[in-house]
């Protein structure tokens, strides 16, 4: 199961733990879940000097945090929320892989 905690007030999103919907490096849900957290990534990391990142990763776990200038504040919120929008939406589609904290 992975669970994801999205902290809309510190601007952080986490993901811990291996979907379980097929065999390790076979699994769709955990491959979906990852191209998520890399998009958000990689927004995060082209624009880095005006969101300020935080990013931790490993087996089973993705950590990504914004720091933003209020100028820069709205434009990080947006990729956030539609990252979780794509996280929610695979939670409601596979509650039995994905959980929403």
């Amino acid at each position: 199961m992975t669970t994801v905690r999205y902290d809309r007030r510190e601007l952080t999103l986490r993901m811990e733990g291996h979907a379980g919907a097929d065999e390790k490096g076979k699994d769709p849900v955990c491959a979906a879940l990852s191209m998520l957290m890399l998009t958000l990534e990689r927004r995060m990391l082209d624009q880095a000097e005006q969101m300020l990142p935080t990013i931790s990763r490993g087996p089973g776990r993705f950590l990504i945090r914004c720091r933003p200038g209020d100028s820069w504040e709205r434009s990080c919120r947006e990729s956030f929320e539609t990252i979780f929008a794509g996280l929610t939406l695979l939670a409601e589609e596979r509650p039995d892989c994905v959980q929403i904290q």
